[in-house]
């Protein structure tokens, strides 16, 4: 009998929870959803934030995405990049959440979580913004 190991990432303290919706029947809607996971996940890589997932809802393709924060500069940093944007931003009454332990140990990394084409898109989409922010800081 395998002996499980629990993830490393238990011991972090301050996680924050989004929900996406990736429905199948819905390709426009789809492909908004990978496009907000891209920005999400290029932002957490900006302000040095850890972004797992798990799968929420099966029934409603909702899918939990988890952030983990360094430190409390890059969690108001992401937070501000989250709501400068029109894609990311939310509702005060409807934004992030906190996650319980049980969500925290089950979450895993993007990729093996996702469906492979939103991974895909969202792919694409965070290494956009990430050169696009290296592009910025190069010419300052």
């Amino acid at each position: 009998m395998a002996t499980r190991i629990e993830p490393y990432w238990l011991e972090e303290k301050d996680w924050l929870v989004f929900v996406a919706f990736l429905p199948e029947d819905d390709p426009d809607e789809r492909a908004r959803g990978a496009e907000a996971i891209g920005y999400y996940w290029g932002y957490a890589q900006l302000t040095n934030t850890r972004m797992l997932a798990l799968v929420g809802d099966p029934e409603c393709h909702a899918y939990e995405l988890l952030f983990s924060f360094a430190s409390a500069d890059g969690k108001q940093a992401f937070l501000k990049l989250l709501r400068s944007n029109a894609v990311t931003n939310y509702d005060d009454g409807v934004g992030p959440g906190v996650p319980t332990f049980e969500e925290i140990r089950d979450a895993q990394p993007l990729g093996i979580v996702l469906p492979e084409d939103v991974f895909k898109d969202a792919t694409i989409f965070a290494a956009t913004i990430i050169s696009g922010a290296e592009e910025d800081e190069s010419v300052n």
